[in-house]
């Protein structure tokens, strides 16, 4: 990938996040812990492929976000100038080695702090 399409995947992560941590927010938390993990731009810019990740029920996320893929291209076609903006598609990350790293860190933390048990 280039530079420039690099800065755009960063911008569009940037962006989506916080939209997509209010959504599941606000319904409910059957997701636990949910990260952005990172932003994939296709070569010709018709695709930005948001990775998600979540402690509980993850293979749900995907779904659960599809809604908002129209709302994340329009605000992104409002606050970046580009000559094509990408079709957003929410996935899960497929390396399982991440997503278990993140858990192991937060019930260490947990732990440590006294707090409850992630699983």
């Amino acid at each position: 990938m280039s530079t420039k399409t690099d800065r755009f995947a960063e911008t569009i992560l940037t962006m989506s996040s916080p939209i997509i941590l209010e959504h599941i927010r606000e319904h409910g938390e059957e997701f636990g812990i949910v990260s952005v993990v990172k932003v994939e731009i296709s070569k010709d810019r018709s695709y930005a492929d948001i990775y998600v990740t979540a402690t509980t029920h993850e293979a749900l996320l995907p779904k659960k976000l599809a809604p908002l893929a129209d709302r994340l291209r329009h605000d992104i076609g409002k606050q970046v100038q580009t000559y094509k903006i990408p079709h957003i598609r929410f996935k899960r990350i497929k390396n399982e080695t991440v997503t278990r790293n993140v858990q192991d860190i937060i019930n260490e933390l947990s732990k440590q702090y006294d707090l409850s048990e992630t699983d």
